[in-house]
Formats: structure tokens, C-alpha cells, sequence
């Protein structure tokens, strides 16, 4: 063995001895405190503790719970590896028995819900909430219709048409010649294209439509309400139903609201966050769902609606909903058998594709606001100069353009 290792290893037990012999102490040992009862960690922290005195040895009870290693003679370092509780023991110079303390690590859940709230001054906060809400509503819709429709008479009553072809009524004794002036009618939905006609006894006529179309709707509410308050508006109207009376022929009338409406609660949950419960709601008129009550045809609603709470900072934007729907349909009409020959088949088919995509989105944006000084000066509000407008007559018979559709005022 090493000479230098032995002695080295043989002055650490002589002293270790000395130490643990009765009366022999530091003289820092009657000034030592006693160890906290409880050490608390956080996990994934770590924590350093001193001792006046040199510090012999330490032990863990639950090594996975915590860990203790020396950081010097007269200090040790307490790691915190896993939420739970362990006990610690410490020996030093000054004691014969181990110093035991218990040992609490808070997890990692726990330690983030047990974080101090810093108080904030409720005064320095603006105490009233903007809300912009954007509604937008893409359509895009797209149909092709190809089809052909044959139409021809011969002797011995012979009579052949696709469907929406030939005369209203057969004359009796014979079919009617289609030089004779029987009608051929038109596809209003589509365009025609005939062929025959004159002294031909046949009419064959080709109908072609391909239509697609694109719908935008925007709609930019905006509200201000209280901190912790509620507030609701509805720019839109109202419409009658006529509600039958039981037992008797009389109606009442009720009446039913429509419009972009808007109801909010917002929150201020700190200086630059806002706690925001909103519930937007776009409607409107549709007839070609409606019914009829005692006469009277009542529409349906389009409903386009969100109810939800969000957390946002002073600015900041957040798609509360969206919805994508398409719906695809195709329909073939034919004539069996003939319908189905390749090529020829044609003259006796028809074939219609309709296909129509919607996606809505609905967009919230608070902002904390306050409101304007008594002496400040406020923007022109929207038609402000159209109001004041009065041209003279040269200047509206020469200059006067009708630039009227640009926007001013609060709506810029």
C-alpha cells in the first residue's frame, strides 16, 4: 500500500476518535444551535446548510425521496429528487448521538399551486374591459350539370322524349309532327343548345351548367364592460310569429330577436391578464326554411353561436371557435338500359355535381381601456363630414364625384 494513502487514513481515524472522546469539543460547540425540526425542498431544488462544527457524517432515510452529500467539512447539500417525506440525521464533533431532522419535498404541482400571490394594487389597474369580436364566414359553392334531351314523332303514333321534352297533350289520331309547332321547352337553369327542328321529326337538345360562387360576411362587434360585470348588446331587429290561442281562433304575437348579439363577462386577474367568459352569437333570416302559421309564413334562424371562457393578455388575440363543414352531392338520371351504353348512352343521361364548403371563425380580442379626459378631444364620429357636407352648385355640378363610401370618424 502507499505510504502517503496509509498515514494520510490513519490521522483521519486518530481524529475521528479524539473527536468522539468525552470532553473534547470545539469551542463553537456550546454556541450550536439545534437542527430545524423540518427541512422543506422543492423538487428538482437543491438547498446548502452549515454547521459551526465539523460535520462526521449524514444518512437519508429514503434515498429516492431525497439526497444529502458534503459540501465541506462543516456543511452538507440537500437534494430534492421526489415529492414526499424522509427524516435526515447529522453527526458532528460536539455529539455523540446523530441530529435528526424531517425532511419535507414538495412536488413539482404542489410547489407551483403553494407560489405566493403577489398582492396588486386594484388602483392601478384600468377597471374596464374592450372586447372586439370578428365573425367571418366564407362560402364557396361550386354545381356542374351536363345533360342531353331527345325528342322525335313518327307515324303510327310513335313518340319518343327525355324528361321536360314534348307537348303538354297528344292529340287524338296521331302523335303531332315537331315541325308542327310542338313546344321543346327550355332549361332556365342552364344553357340550351338544339338541334333539328323544320322538317325533321326529331329534336335533340344538349344542356350545360357549371356555376360556382364565393360569399364573405364580416361582422366586428365591440363592448366595454366593468371588471367582474356583465354587459350584452344586439345590433340586429326583431320579428313577429303569430302564436295561436288555445280554445279560440284569436293570435298573439311574440316576437323573436335576430342580429349579432354579444354578452361578456371579463375578469382583470392581473396587470396584463384578463380572465374573459363571452358567449357571441350571429343570426339571420332564412325563408326557405320557414313555415306557415295560420297563414302567415314565419322564417327560420341561421344560428351561428359560441359560449366559452378564455384567459388573454391586454392585446392579444384567441380563435374561441371555428367550424369547417362541406357538403358534396351527385345525381344521374338516365333512361335503363340505353343509359348505360358507352358513348351513345349519353343522349339518354344526364348527370349533376353539387358540392358547397362553409368555415366560420369567431375571434376575441380584450383590451384594458380607459376612459377619455373631460378636456380631451374627441374623433369625429362616422358621417360627421357628409353631415356638415354642402357643396355649392358649381362644385356639385363639375367636382361632385360621390366619394361617400370611404370610412372616417370612430370606424376608421
Amino acid at each position: 500500500m502507499n505510504d502517503g494513502l496509509y498515514i494520510s487514513r490513519l490521522l483521519t481515524s486518530l481524529v475521528t476518535v479524539v473527536l468522539s472522546l468525552p470532553g473534547v469539543a470545539f469551542a463553537s460547540c456550546a454556541g450550536l444551535e439545534p437542527v430545524p425540526a423540518v427541512l422543506q425542498v422543492s423538487q428538482g431544488m437543491q438547498r446548502e446548510l452549515w454547521f459551526p462544527v465539523p460535520i462526521t457524517q449524514l444518512a437519508i432515510g429514503d434515498p429516492e425521496v431525497a439526497d444529502v452529500s458534503l459540501s465541506s467539512k462543516d456543511s452538507f447539500l440537500l437534494v430534492g429528487k421526489r415529492g414526499g417525506a424522509t427524516s435526515l440525521m447529522v453527526w458532528t464533533a460536539c455529539d455523540r448521538e446523530p441530529r435528526q431532522s424531517q425532511v419535507l419535498v414538495q412536488g413539482a404541482a404542489t410547489a407551483a399551486v403553494a407560489e405566493p400571490v403577489v398582492p396588486f394594487d386594484q388602483e392601478t389597474l384600468p377597471s374596464q374591459v374592450q372586447t372586439d369580436i370578428r365573425f367571418v364566414e366564407v362560402r364557396r359553392s361550386k354545381l356542374r350539370e351536363v345533360g342531353m334531351r331527345i325528342f322525335g314523332t313518327g307515324s303510327n303514333n310513335f313518340l319518343i322524349g327525355a324528361p321536360g321534352t314534348g307537348p303538354a297533350t297528344v292529340p287524338v289520331g296521331g302523335v303531332g309532327g315537331v315541325g308542327s309547332g310542338a313546344p321543346f321547352p327550355l332549361v332556365r337553369d342552364g344553357f340550351n343548345i338544339l338541334w333539328g327542328g323544320g322538317s325533321s321529326k326529331f329534336l335533340l337538345g344538349l344542356d350545360a351548367l357549371e356555376n360556382s360562387g364565393f360569399a364573405y360576411t364580416l361582422a366586428q362587434p365591440s363592448l366595454v364592460a366593468l371588471n367582474g360585470q356583465s354587459a350584452s348588446f344586439l345590433a340586429g331587429g326583431e320579428f313577429p310569429i303569430p302564436v295561436p290561442s288555445s280554445g279560440s281562433d284569436s293570435l298573439s304575437i311574440e316576437y323573436k330577436e335576430f342580429g349579432v348579439r354579444l354578452t361578456l363577462t371579463p375578469t382583470v386577474v392581473g396587470r396584463n391578464r384578463i380572465s374573459l367568459k363571452v358567449a357571441p352569437e350571429v343570426s339571420e333570416l332564412d325563408f326557405t326554411a320557414g313555415i306557415t302559421i295560420a297563414g302567415t309564413q314565419v322564417p327560420a334562424l341561421n344560428v351561428r353561436r359560441t359560449d366559452t371562457s378564455v384567459s388573454l393578455a391586454d392585446g392579444e388575440s384567441f380563435v374561441i371557435s371555428g367550424l369547417l363543414s362541406t357538403n358534396s352531392s351527385s345525381a344521374v338520371d338516365k333512361l335503363p338500359f340505353l343509359g348505360d351504353v358507352p358513348v351513345l348512352g349519353a343522349f339518354f343521361r344526364s348527370s349533376r355535381i353539387e358540392r358547397e364548403e362553409r368555415e366560420l371563425l369567431m375571434v376575441v380580442t380584450p383590451h384594458l381601456v380607459q376612459p377619455l379626459a373631460a378636456d380631451a378631444q374627441l374623433p369625429d364620429l362616422p358621417g360627421e363630414q357628409l353631415r356638415r357636407y354642402d357643396p355649392g352648385v358649381f362644385r356639385q355640378l363639375f367636382l361632385e364625384n360621390g366619394d361617400a363610401h370611404r370610412a372616417d370618424g370612430l370606424s376608421r
